[in-house]
């Protein structure tokens, strides 16, 4: 009696399970009411805009370390404003590495030719893809100031500034040589397409947008009615199924408890230095980590703070470390899953520049209320109040700067773009932050698409970059849907793109070459899109870590970012001018 009570009871859970599917399966193919469909960002809206003058500000930066290994890093900040004509011609660099090679190097992810982009400040943007010829006559001015430490690291200044037009191409950073650490600078004529037919740039990818594709990378769909129904359901489910594991509090946490069961030396200081390239001088990163995590754990004083949630639904919560007689403050944006003990040993980096360190935690994070991680959508009117309660802190003279890693890269972008942003905000600083929602999705799909790839294809089954039965557009649309149904925001409106197309602040984006999580090539598309008249680019080459890594180059990291600061701090970066033209693309922003 009792096994047939339990097979009874089972059937009743299969069948309960089942239409519990079915029915959430069928709400999220439904649920194409969406609230506030003008935010979003399409792949076919096209704008024209103009140009006056522009201005460049080129910093290079050598190092070497106890090896004698040389390293030159070429950064930008680029003062532009918009330009736009239908013909593109290449930019010429005017630059050299410490070691003095100028080798040509690929390129890769061209603008998009079948889809409308415009030319922002020189750069490819989601909105038109004309760009301009750039003419400029030269003189040139430097500025130079040596920092002693362990890597000897000198720091040069070098001003220049352009005439109407300049124009950019989205590539990646150039190859250098590991071993000696030159970074190689080229006249560049030409760029290599990365898109594939259709012309959907994979930087730039809009959930409307993937809807009106014609890529077949991007429109994975099937034309058959019956077929297209079918996938249709099951990328519901595989959507209903993966998004608590992205955006749930218990389900990101348990979700991060397994990447740290499958690779248990992920939180683990030494990983910060165990294989990182000699020219980051992994010396000097041992020392300062292992200092850092006593520091953190032991030595300075944490205090908690914090503020109600905008929309009044809860409070967010946050670890503040006071920096004596500071009134400049840095926020720093906690990534997915980051934990807040990691976040304090990098915080560190920004304590001994003298700055204040608040590391507030994300909704549905850590002591944050809330149930569900919002991508920046919600995070970026609690973080006005942040700002708030940091300026009533330090007083009058309270300065802020915005910075974050990974998601907290883009929440830190979406603050800076607010419209009732504090005065007291002078800066950004975002390492790799991803360009849009959909573009990171894409990237994680076919990345899982050619693992899976891997295993077919040895019997002749070629997947062609799709996972069966889960067509990436059908899937895209799916979860916006889920989000949608939980949430009351689509995921085109927490964009990084569409936050630098509406913030002026200086900015800073950091990414580094060998980050398979978000590809470098994000970064660069967020800094081509940047409206801002001060922004820099730094993608540091070679071996540094894989994602959310470039602080593990500590000593450059520091420099880097204390340059940056320090720039913004005394102006230079608005009255620094000079006539020499260097080409503001993606070369120059290689790190070594």
């Amino acid at each position: 009696m009792e096994i047939n009570r339990s097979t009874a009871c089972r059937k009743v859970i299969l069948i309960t399970s089942f239409l519990a599917t079915l029915i959430l399966g069928f709400l999220v193919v439904t649920d194409h009411t969406y609230a506030d469909v003008q935010s979003q960002t399409t792949c076919s809206e096209t704008t024209s805009q103009s140009s006056s003058s522009e201005q460049t500000i080129v910093f290079k930066e050598s190092a070497s370390n106890s090896d004698n290994v040389d390293s030159s890093t070429d950064t930008t900040l680029n003062n532009t404003s918009d330009s736009q004509s239908n013909n593109q011609n290449a930019t010429t660099s005017n630059q050299s590495s410490t070691s003095g090679a100028t080798t040509p190097a690929p390129s890769e992810n061209t603008a998009d030719t079948s889809q409308p982009t415009s030319s922002v400040n020189g750069s490819s943007t989601p909105e038109s893809t004309s760009s301009s010829s750039e003419s400029a006559n030269a003189s040139s001015s430097t500025n130079e100031s040596q920092v002693n430490n362990p890597s000897s690291q000198d720091v040069t200044g070098t001003a220049s500034s352009k005439d109407q037009g300049q124009t950019n191409t989205d590539s990646t950073s150039n190859d250098v040589d590991s071993t000696t650490g030159s970074s190689p600078v080229t006249d560049q004529s030409s760029s290599t397409d990365n898109t594939t037919t259709g012309g959907t740039d994979k930087d730039q990818i809009t959930v409307t947008g993937t809807n009106s594709s014609t890529d077949p990378a991007i429109k994975q769909s099937s034309s058959n009615p019956l077929l297209n129904w079918l996938t249709n359901m099951t990328s519901a489910g595989a959507a209903a199924l993966i998004y608590p594991f992205i955006t749930s509090r218990q389900g990101s946490h348990l979700l991060s408890e397994f990447r740290t069961l499958l690779s248990p030396t992920r939180y683990n200081i030494d990983q910060t230095w165990s294989d990182l390239d000699q020219k980051y001088n992994p010396g000097y990163t041992k020392q300062f980590y292992t200092d850092a995590q006593n520091w953190y754990d032991n030595e300075v004083k944490k205090e908690t703070l914090t503020v109600p949630f905008a929309d009044g639904s809860g409070n967010a919560s946050a670890t503040y470390i006071a920096h004596p007689g500071s009134s400049k403050t840095i926020i720093y944006g906690q990534g997915w899953t980051t934990e807040p003990e990691w976040m304090g040993y990098i915080s560190k980096i920004f304590y001994d520049m003298g700055y204040n360190v608040l590391m507030p935690y994300t909704r549905g994070q850590n002591s944050s209320d809330g149930e569900f991680l919002t991508f920046g959508y919600k995070d970026k009117a609690d973080w006005i109040n942040w700002i708030n309660k940091i300026d009533q802190l330090n007083g009058p003279n309270s300065e802020v700067v915005l910075y974050g890693q990974s998601l907290g890269a883009d929440d830190a972008l979406e603050a800076g773009a607010q419209k009732n942003l504090p005065s007291s905000v002078k800066a950004v600083i975002a390492d790799c932050g991803y360009s849009t929602i959909p573009s990171l999705l894409y990237s994680l799909y076919t990345g899982a698409a050619n693992k899976l790839n891997g295993y077919t294809s040895k019997i002749g089954w070629n997947l062609n970059g799709s996972i069966p039965l889960v067509p990436y557009d059908q899937f895209l649309n799916n979860l916006n849907n889920v989000n949608h149904l939980f949430q009351g925001f689509n995921l085109d409106d927490a964009s990084g793109l569409t936050a630098v197309q509406n913030s002026t602040l200086p900015t800073l984006f950091i990414a580094t070459a060998d980050d398979t999580f978000i590809p470098d090539s994000e970064t660069k598309a967020l800094y081509n899109a940047s409206i801002s008249k001060d922004k820099q680019l730094w993608i540091l080459d070679g071996n540094v870590g894989g994602h959310a890594s470039a602080n593990n180059a500590v000593l450059a990291y520091t420099q880097h970012i204390q340059d940056f600061l320090n720039a913004v701090d005394n102006g230079q970066t608005s009255s620094t001018t000079s006539t020499n033209q260097l080409t503001v693309d993606d070369n120059q922003a290689v790190a070594a």
